[in-house]
């Protein structure tokens, strides 16, 4: 009979998995994580960061990228409270998730309210309810043998259906414990556990949908988070070829289709493009793929984008609770988003009418000409200080094709958004689950982490950057080379302008982050002029350290008046919608 430490066996059963990276601190008892984890470097990588909220972002990061669940392991009260930040993103943003922690007990003294217990009892606070209310499974172990398996547990429901954080939480004498390879309930090797295929819908769904799509005379197909979950872009294009259909993007949707495809027509929603609001507002059938139309997306649902009673629309979801969950469905196709497309081609065959399709493509491809897709005057503008749209001008010519761009919450990411065209899919991530300003930053040195071959570019504003500029000291210790692009206006300039530029709690004053990245480090430069934004890009991209450009930009410049749909302004009664 073998035994081993309950904390070693946890690690072994993530390790089953395909799992390459833990994130987090150690503390309180899942130090006995990492003493597992000292002894397994050769099959997985512990990366250590600074704190807790750095560690949760990075793990979401992970998922999004990889489609397995993010590990974060760290102490039961600091997971639960700055921890949580990349674990609501996770949450809304439907990544797999896995949070390892622990109640901080200390035995028996649990019920005399021993410091920093999370137990529940009176005297401590109850860690299991706030995973609970921000995750798809929260267990806790009070054996050994439970928290192997319900670390196992909680890596199958992370990536089961709609993906999502789960989270295991010991008693401290679990980790250190032993449990014997002979005992009932036996504890399998966890690969033989995630073997579950994936939903497709029934036959007959698919007919009908196929009729509605292959009837229509102008249809438009929205691309969601989804998209990217499924890694459905390869069938996402044959469905939209073979439509003549121009694709849409979501705020989380962006980056499922390349937007230099000829069929590509931008983001919708609030700070979407002029051209994709009105395409699908055109739209008699919409073919909705992976997306909740949540009220961003929708313009807070106004009829002149999707409007059910005057539009057909077909809705693919891997979750039934979605589908017309807040605009109706004509028909919903519950499954994976890249076995259902896969399925919906087949039915299409012999349906669709190739010449319509082509007529449709030249005539979107037209009408995206003469409206200047994704080309605007202020992106070529030299005046000073720099504007936004010419930062994002910037780092579009700068970027190489393969780079990985990251964007943060805050006036940042709409300007991204709006302004900076994909040239390939899964390429493009931003904080759009909790939307909390700084998450760019660990996600973007995530990113170099798992595909150091690819540049990774986090855009955010001084805001951010200065809420998680630690990340240079976690990036130089692992020897990874992300870059920063800052955005710095001296203020949080979306705030401000919600506030109606009242010049109270939303004002910094002028910081030289270049200088604070040197000396954390990094290879940093200040950027006052579109040419020194542009030759410093370019340098930075040679480095084999972190990089920062810190970009001095105008703050006077309005997103609102830039960007904001009229449908979107109209829907809030002239208001600005967060």
């Amino acid at each position: 009979m073998s035994e081993y430490v309950a904390a070693e066996r946890i690690v072994d059963a993530v390790v089953e998995t395909g799992i390459g990276h833990f994130f987090g601190l150690p503390g309180g008892a899942t130090m006995e994580i990492y003493k597992a984890l000292q002894d397994r470097q050769d099959r997985i990588q512990a990366i250590v960061s600074r704190d807790e909220q750095t560690a949760s972002c990075m793990a979401d990061m992970y998922g999004k990228l990889t489609g397995k669940p993010g590990v974060i392991a760290g102490q039961g009260g600091f997971t639960g409270s700055t921890g949580m930040f990349g674990v609501i993103e996770a949450f809304l943003a439907s990544s797999p998730m896995l949070v390892l922690t622990e109640l901080s007990d200390h035995d028996e003294f649990v019920v005399h309210g021993p410091i920093q217990s999370g137990s529940g009892h009176y005297g401590s606070f109850d860690l299991a309810g706030i995973f609970r209310s921000s995750t798809k499974y929260t267990g806790v172990a009070q054996t050994p043998r439970e928290a192997v398996m319900i670390t196992q547990i909680a890596m199958k429901h992370a990536v089961a259906g709609r993906p999502g954080p789960t989270a295991c939480l010991f008693r401290a004498n679990t980790l250190r414990e032993t449990i014997s390879d002979n005992a009932l309930p036996e504890i399998h090797d966890s690969s033989r556990l995630l073997n579950t295929s994936t939903s497709v819908p029934p036959s007959a769904a698919l007919d009908e949908a196929a009729t509605v799509l292959s009837a229509a005379r102008a249809p438009v197909i929205v691309a969601g988070n989804g998209v990217r979950i499924a890694r459905a872009f390869d069938s996402l294009e044959r469905v939209a070829e073979l439509l003549g259909a121009p694709v849409v993007t979501t705020v989380l949707g962006k980056g499922a289709i390349a937007e230099t495809h000829a069929l590509a027509a931008g983001p919708i929603g609030y700070t979407g493009l002029p051209l994709a609001n009105d395409i699908v507002g055109m739209a008699d059938t919409v073919l909705v793929v992976g997306s909740r139309l949540k009220p961003q997306d929708t313009c807070f649902e106004h009829p002149k984008l999707l409007d059910p009673n005057r539009q057909r629309i077909v809705q693919i979801d891997v979750d039934p609770r979605n589908a017309s969950w807040t605009i109706p469905a004509e028909v919903a196709l519950i499954g994976d988003a890249n076995e259902t497309l896969c399925l919906l081609l087949e039915k299409l065959a012999g349906r669709a009418d190739a010449a319509a399709a082509a007529g449709r493509r030249r005539a979107f491809v037209g009408l995206k000409a003469a409206r200047e897709f994704f080309n605007h005057p202020m992106l070529s503008s030299d005046a000073l200080p720099i504007l936004p749209q010419r930062v994002v001008a910037e780092i579009q010519k700068g970027a190489p094709e393969a780079a990985i761009i990251c964007t943060d919450a805050g006036s940042n990411r709409h300007w991204m958004n709006h302004f900076f065209q994909t040239r390939r899919t899964n390429s493009y991530f931003g904080s759009g689950g909790l939307g909390g300003v700084s998450w760019s930053l660990p996600a973007t040195l995530c990113a170099k982490i798992l595909q150091p071959e690819r540049p990774a570019i986090g855009v955010c504003s001084d805001g951010g950057f200065a809420m998680q500029m630690h990340v240079l000291l976690t990036a130089s210790q692992y020897g990874a080379n992300p870059i920063y692009v800052v955005m710095n206006n001296s203020r949080l300039g979306m705030t401000a302008e919600s506030m109606g530029n009242r010049i109270f709690g939303n004002e910094f004053p002028d910081t030289d982050y270049a200088e604070i990245a040197r000396a954390c480090g990094a290879w940093a430069v200040r950027a006052e002029t579109p040419r020194e934004l542009g030759d410093s890009l370019q340098a930075a991209l040679e480095q084999d350290r972190p990089a920062v450009v810190d970009v001095v930009i105008d703050r006077s410049e309005s997103m609102r008046d830039a960007i904001y749909s009229p449908l979107a302004l109209e829907a809030a009664g002239g208001q600005r919608p967060e």
